[in-house]
């Protein structure tokens, strides 16, 4: 089964393209896994 991506998301407060939606290898989250 595939799950279809999405075209917007929701990233830092704005509706932004998935393709411009970066997250930094230092963030907490990627980092703790939290």
């Amino acid at each position: 089964m595939t799950t279809k991506k999405a075209d917007y998301i929701w990233f830092n407060g704005e509706m932004v393209r998935w393709e411009d939606a970066k997250v930094h290898v230092m963030s907490h989250a990627l980092h703790y896994g939290t």
